[in-house]
């Protein structure tokens, strides 16, 4: 019997749905530690794996704490090279589909292949990314959201008292409708998981090991204590320039050897 999928959508070369798990969220130096894949063949053939790789370096705090998966799991298991023609074989010309996979995981493969010498090249035509259906038939607008938790019409959109009056009453009705968010520790943690990840409120540094780096510029992905031992220059140009006053604040300590350091989460 046929998978549904071949019954609600015409394949006339297989769909890959995949996943992936790696050391962290930098397209350029992160690497994969997990691929799991389901392949799915015009004729309705079905082949599905879960492959766990070394990948050669530091697994960051930040992710394991996510995925749970350490470097001890994954120190003795084959390398991305080791498996590259299999995987290849996978996925060459094919559908690929994913949540969000537009963004990171094709990206990130795509990294991974050309690390090995191959080209893995695909464009938007070869792609069905859940999440980007999710967000185009489903509209994250706060109209939308009214017309969801309180089955209304937001006819005065984008009249600032209208649209603060709507989205108490969207307020009302999630909490209503959700136990867990009349809860503050819910609350909380439901918020911190995206902003956890960043040293401050304009983004300009991420958490790696516990350790603030670069999430743009030339030093994309270097430590801020690298940059300050290195090149200070690069942070004085920055306390010159167009830069909020948390980032230049930032930079100012790191020229004087202070640098941000990570809140240890309380355990409850």
């Amino acid at each position: 019997m046929k998978p549904k999928i071949n019954n609600l959508i015409k394949l006339d070369k297989p769909l890959v749905i995949f996943d992936i798990e790696t050391t962290g969220l930098s397209l350029s130096i992160d690497k994969i530690i997990e691929i799991a894949y389901v392949k799915i063949f015009p004729d309705g053939r079905v082949v599905e794996s879960d492959i766990y790789l070394n990948p050669e370096i530091k697994i960051s705090e930040e992710s394991m704490a996510v995925h749970g998966i350490t470097d001890e799991q994954v120190a003795g298991k084959p390398t991305f090279k080791d498996v590259a023609q299999t995987l290849w074989g996978v996925f060459e010309n094919s559908y690929y589909s994913g949540f969000n996979i537009i963004n990171f995981d094709l990206p990130i493969l795509r990294r991974e292949f050309l690390r090995t010498g191959l080209d893995f090249h695909y464009d938007s035509t070869q792609i069905i990314d859940s999440k980007i259906i999710y967000n185009y038939m489903e509209p994250r607008t706060l109209s939308a959201a009214y017309r969801h938790y309180c089955n209304k019409e937001h006819y005065d959109a984008h009249s600032a008292l209208a649209d603060v009056k709507a989205t108490r009453e969207i307020l009302e009705a999630q909490l209503e409708k959700y136990a867990e968010i009349r809860d503050w520790g819910f609350i909380n943690k439901i918020h911190k998981t995206d902003l956890d990840r960043f040293v401050d409120n304009d983004r300009k540094f991420y958490w790696r090991d516990s350790e603030a780096h670069f999430s743009f510029s030339k030093y994309r992905d270097v430590s801020l204590s690298k940059v300050a031992g290195t090149d200070p220059g690069f942070l004085q140009w920055i306390l010159t320039a167009d830069f909020s006053e948390e980032t230049k604040n930032i930079v100012k300590k790191a020229l004087e050897g202070q640098f941000p350091k990570k809140e240890e989460k309380k355990e409850a």
